[in-house]
């Protein structure tokens, strides 16, 4: 076959990976290696894997730049074309002169985007940023002129969701990624395989059993047989050095996560070189029965749950970022209502990472899981979260407490004064045409609650175009062909529909259009497919088309009583007073039965 090349591949963002490992198939004489990583992530994987015997970098954007200036290796920077620019334009509604935009991004991306726009005369302003520091601040600029749409590269693209900008991410196509693979093996034909360093770590990892990561005297990583060790961890061992390099070899166990591990540090020196190795292994210790449902999140965990979610694109145009900045500078609890759906989990984290404690762990109480025992240790053990202070506490789904944990928690938040010495954040779920649950109110009755409604989808239906702009720009990340926009009929369609389970129920219809849709435009009848499906038997519309399945009778008769209460509630339109009155029976017994 002759000679193999290796190339090691830095994806910016989860869509490019999947269009660069099928494109090194068509290459047999590479042998690829790819990640995902951006910026100094990207250098920082670059970095560890340097000593792999690779002979070229294939990255995009500020994340080549960055490879360029600080590794010795050569880098093939992958472009991005006219045709990649148009395509973003188009999906963003540029070329049609119907919004105006900023484009955000280094310059090997703004240059071209410069040409573009002088020559189809579009109504685009851009600006270069030098690096990652620069990014920030010119979006906040941008956001007190009220700017409309942002056009950016990976990282500014996670910066505008952070505050709450509505952005587009401009990808690569195939033909850039495969240009960049023609000049990698043009490269790779001049690129000597001398690494010095090579015998040294071969004997280092030479019989080694489990993973291992080696710093520098100065705490940097140098090399990582994990592909992406996780930030806690790498802190955690690099509290370790100082101890590590008083001694020849040490043995250590931390946890770290709900994992064990078994650490071995050595101080290995070659020449000049010199450096502390951890040897590790990891073992999952099993869950504790005293925290089921009960999670500790750091604020990069919180992040993560919140930019992988449909909010975290859905909240820039729900109207209620005002409510949320507001509520955020105060320390009172608050109470976030809303349908089944409507984002109250990403609600919370921005709310945790806007407010003054975001620098503390959130915990995060599903009251729906919470058993005997976990019960129990929340309210009794001295080790409960009830019991901390500055912490940022979120009871999810209060509405699944029983009467009795109901009272009791409220006289334990009141007897601990917890709500004065942390902040407090409750979910509850209403129904259709209500604000709040009954336990929601009675929570917000006792504790004196700041009140966050969020209105369900079928409300917002003239934001449906923007939402489903978005989302594609979203999904197209992670798509082997890019999606340019939807027929005007489409949106029709997505615009009329109920949508029950609201953006939830939005983010799975989305995804499966993305990969059903049979081209770059998604069509009405693809829609029409995919909305069929979504018209389930059940008691969200009393059309006949969503018509109630029959009642299963192989239940309690509480169980069937309560299944035809919620029906009739949702054909009265959530009107409680004439559900009550169709049915025969009390306010107070409807509501009794409905807690059931």
């Amino acid at each position: 076959m002759g000679e193999r090349y290796r190339v090691l591949g830095i994806a910016p963002y989860e869509g490019m990976r999947s269009l660069m490992s099928s494109l090194a198939e068509e290459y047999p004489q590479i042998d690829f290696t790819l990640f995902v990583g951006d910026l100094e992530q990207g250098l920082e994987i670059a970095r560890k894997n340097f000593y792999s015997n690779y002979d070229v970098v294939i990255s995009r954007g500020g994340t080549a730049k960055m490879l360029k200036q600080n590794l010795p290796l050569p880098v093939v920077e992958i472009p991005v074309s006219m045709y990649d620019l148009l395509c973003v334009l188009k999906l963003a509604k540029i070329s049609d002169g119907q919004r105006k935009a900023t484009m955000v991004s280094f310059d090997n991306i703004t240059e071209n985007a410069r040409l573009l726009c002088n020559l189809m005369n579009y109504d685009i302003e851009i600006r270069t940023v030098g690096s990652a520091d620069d990014v920030e601040p010119a979006l906040i600029s941008l956001k007190k002129t009220h700017c409309e749409t942002i056009l950016c590269d990976a990282v500014s693209n996670e910066a505008a969701k952070r505050l709450g900008l509505n952005s587009y991410l401009i990808t690569s196509g195939i033909d850039s990624i495969r240009q960049a693979f023609e000049q990698a093996l043009v490269l790779c034909h001049n690129q000597t395989r001398l690494r010095e360093e090579n015998l040294f770590f071969r004997e280092l990892l030479h019989g080694q059993i489990g993973q291992t990561l080696v710093f520098d005297d100065n705490g940097h990583l140098f090399l990582s047989t994990l592909d992406n060790p996780s930030t806690d961890l790498l802190e955690l061992l690099r509290k370790e050095i100082p101890a590590s390099m008083a001694e020849n070899e040490r043995r250590i166990t931390r946890n770290l996560g709900g994992m064990l591990y078994s650490i071995r540090s050595q101080r290995v020196t070659s020449g000049s070189l010199s450096y502390i190795a951890f040897f590790f292994v990891a073992r999952r210790l099993p869950l504790s029965p005293t925290q089921m449902g009960i999670r500790f999140l750091t604020r990069p965990e919180a992040e993560a749950d919140y930019y992988n979610s449909v909010f975290s694109f859905a909240g820039m145009i729900s109207n209620v970022q005002d409510d949320i900045d507001r509520i955020s500078r105060s320390n009172a609890p608050v109470m976030v209502t809303g349908e089944d759906g409507t984002g109250k989990e990403s609600i919370v984290s921005i709310l945790y990472m806007r407010g003054p404690l975001q620098n503390n762990p959130l915990v995060s109480v599903n009251c729906s899981l919470l058993n005997e025992k976990s019960w129990s240790f929340l309210l009794e053990h001295h080790n409960s979260p009830l019991a901390d202070n500055g912490t940022t506490i979120y009871f999810a789904s209060i509405d699944a407490l029983s009467p009795e944990r109901c009272q009791q928690l409220l006289a334990a938040l009141d007897a601990m004064d917890v709500c004065r010495r942390n902040r407090v954040i409750f979910s509850c779920v209403c129904r259709p045409g209500e604000y709040t649950s009954a336990m929601g109110s009675l929570f917000m009755d006792k504790l004196c609650c700041l009140s966050l409604f969020l209105p369900p989808l079928r409300k917002m239906s003239d934001k449906i175009p923007t939402l489903v702009s978005l989302s594609l720009s979203h999904l197209n990340a992670d798509l082997p062909r890019q999606l340019v926009g939807v027929d005007p009929d489409a949106f029709s369609l997505l615009q009329n529909f109920r949508w029950p389970h609201n953006y939830t129920q939005f983010r799975r219809v989305m995804g499966e259009l993305a990969v059903t849709a049979a081209g770059q435009v998604i069509t009405a009848e693809d829609v029409q497919h995919v909305l069929k499906k979504e018209r389930h038997s059940g008691a969200f519309s009393p059309q006949a088309e969503n018509a109630s399945a029959p009642l299963d009778l192989n239940r309690t008769l509480s169980e069937i009583s309560r299944d035809i209460a919620l029906r009739v509630l949702e054909e009265s339109g959530g009107n409680q007073t004439a559900t009550a009155k169709r049915l025969g029976i009390s306010r107070t017994t409807l509501w009794r039965l409905l807690q059931k």
